[in-house]
C-alpha cells in the first residue's frame, strides 16, 4: 500500500507556532540540531501526532531526528520497529521511517519535501500490516555526524476530534559493512591444490585479517565438498583435499562469507573448474633434513671404513675427511631433532 505525503509547501516551512498540544511530540529532535546519537543495540521510544499545530514541515508533517553512529558507502544499517495502528483507521499504521544524509538545519526541509511515499520498498518506509518492521537500509555516502533517521507522521489535523498520538520505538543493530569478493578464475586445479579467493572493502582496501570464509565444491552425482579459511592481506587460501569421486570431473566452486563479524553476507560468482588428480606433495623440511642426514651417514660410515684399511698419507687425509664428515652428520642429525620433533 502507499500513502501520498499530500500536497507539500513548494518551500518547507520548518517550524510553526507550536501550542501546549505539542507535548505529545516525545523521543528525537524537531530539527536535526537537536537530533539525540543513536547506540546501536539500545531500545528507543518516542511518538508523534496529526495535529497541524505541531508540524515542523510546513502545515503537514510532524518529523522526529535520531542521528545515526558514523557510517560509510555501501554499510547496511538494519533498523527494528514498531508502531500501533491508527485508532480512527485500525489497518494503516500513520508512522513512516526514511534515512537521510548530509543535511542541517537550513536545508532538511528541501530533502523531505521529494520524500513522496510512503511505502514497503523505501525509500521512505511503513510498517508491515504486523505492526513490526524489520527494515535494511544501504548507506549511499561516507558520513561522521550527518545520517539521521527520521520518523515522521502526517499532521494536517485541526479538528480535536480527529487529534491522535501515534507512539512508535526502533532498535539500530550493529551497522554491517560492504565486503566485495572475487574467486581467482582458475581452469584446472589438482584435487589436494590451493584455489584463492580476494576480498575488499568498500574503498577497495583489503579486508582485515582473520575474517572467516567459506568455500562449497560441487560435482555431478551428488559430490560436495566444504571448506574454511581465513583472510589475510585481503587474500583467502582454500586448502583442497577433494576425494577420488570428483577426479578429471567439472566442479563449481563456490566462495562466500556469511554476515557475521560486522561485514555483510557476500557470495562470489560461481566458477567451473576442471579437477586434475592430486599432485604428490614436496617434502616437508624434516623429510629433507632426514635425507641430508642419511645421506651423510653413508659418506661418513663410507670414508671410516676406507681409513680402516689405507696406509700412510692416504690413511691420513682419509681419516681427516672422515672427521669432518662426522662432524657435519652430528650437526644434520641436531636439524633433524629440531624440525621433525
Amino acid at each position: 500500500m502507499r500513502k501520498a505525503i499530500g500536497a507539500f509547501a513548494t518551500v518547507a516551512i520548518f517550524v510553526l507556532g507550536i501550542n501546549s498540544s505539542a507535548a505529545a511530540f516525545e523521543g528525537g529532535g524537531k530539527k536535526p540540531s537537536e537530533a539525540p546519537t543513536v547506540a546501536v543495540g539500545q531500545h528507543y521510544t518516542g511518538q508523534l501526532n496529526n495535529h497541524q499545530n505541531d508540524a515542523n514541515y510546513g502545515s503537514s508533517a510532524e518529523v522526529a531526528f535520531w542521528r545515526l553512529p558514523p557510517v560509510s558507502t555501501r554499510d547496511v544499517v538494519t533498523v527494528d520497529w514498531h508502531s500501533v495502528p491508527s485508532t480512527r483507521y485500525p489497518g494503516e499504521f500513520p508512522v513512516c521511517m526514511t534515512l537521510v544524509q548530509g543535511i542541517d538545519d537550513f536545508s532538511w526541509g528541501s530533502v523531505f519535501e521529494h520524500r513522496d511515499y510512503c511505502d514497503n520498498d523505501g525509500p521512505v518506509y511503513e510498517l508491515s500490516g504486523s505492526g513490526t518492521a524489520h527494515t535494511q537500509i544501504t548507506i549511499q555516502e561516507t558520513s561522521t555526524n550527518s545520517t539521521y533517521l527520521e520518523f515522521y507522521a502526517y499532521a494536517n489535523q485541526t479538528e480535536s476530534d480527529r487529534y491522535e498520538t501515534y507512539p512508535y520505538d526502533f532498535t539500530v543493530q550493529p551497522v554491517l559493512h560492504y565486503l566485495g569478493l572475487a574467486f581467482q578464475p582458475v581452469e584446472k586445479v589438482s584435487a589436494n591444490g590451493v584455489v584463492k579467493a580476494t576480498a575488499t572493502l568498500a574503498n577497495g582496501q583489503p579486508a582485515p585479517d582473520g575474517l572467516t570464509f567459506g568455500l562449497t565444491v560441487t560435482w555431478r552425482d551428488g559430490g560436495v565438498a566444504s571448506y574454511t579459511a581465513t583472510s589475510s592481506g585481503g587474500v583467502v587460501s582454500f586448502q583442497l583435499a577433494l576425494p577420488e569421486t570428483a577426479y578429471n570431473k567439472n566442479a563449481s566452486f563456490v566462495v562466500f562469507h556469511p554476515a557475521a563479524n560486522d561485514y555483510q553476507e557476500v557470495v562470489a560468482p560461481k566458477q567451473t573448474v576442471r579437477i586434475a588428480t592430486p599432485v604428490a606433495p614436496p617434502p616437508s623440511a624434516c623429510e629433507l633434513a632426514e635425507g641430508r642426514a642419511l645421506v651423510l651417514s653413508r659418506q661418513y660410515k663410507r670414508l671410516r671404513h676406507n681409513a680402516r684399511h689405507a696406509r700412510g698419507l692416504s690413511k691420513r687425509r682419509l681419516s681427516h675427511r672422515a672427521r669432518r664428515a662426522k662432524r657435519r652428520l652430528a650437526s644434520a642429525r641436531r636439524e633433524v631433532a629440531g624440525l621433525c620433533a
